[in-house]
């Protein structure tokens, strides 16, 4: 199983990411770890796999894509509050505030489809 994306995280609390852990565990077909530094400074990893292809994947990654884009965006943080970080296995780090849910799930649905080659 290889990772599909990871997001970097870094909040006041930690209490909100583990809520967002939750919420993308409820996403069938996905593998999601938490990986909480010792650091308090260090950013927190979210970890997601995506277990599946075809109708199934893309399901899943549409679901990636609304629950990350609420989230960043929910009227209870303030703007910029809630930083996150998307990095794909390339490398890459895309900041997803400025995304829109279809954006965000276009970049799953590269790294996923990149995953697979």
């Amino acid at each position: 199983m290889e990772t599909t994306i990871t997001l970097e995280c870094t909040l006041e609390t930690r209490e909100h990411l583990r809520e967002l852990e939750h919420e993308l565990k409820q996403i069938h077909g996905l593998k999601v770890f938490f990986v909480e530094p010792r650091d308090a400074d260090a950013p927190v990893l979210i970890s997601i796999s995506v277990l599946h292809q075809g109708e199934q994947a893309d399901l899943a990654i549409r679901r990636i894509a609304h629950t990350l884009f609420d989230f960043v965006h929910s009227s209870a943080a303030e703007p910029g509050q809630r930083k996150i970080m998307l990095v794909t296995i390339e490398g890459e780090r895309i900041d997803l505030e400025p995304l829109s849910s279809d954006e965000i799930q276009q970049i799953v649905a590269e790294a996923h489809a990149g995953q697979l080659e």
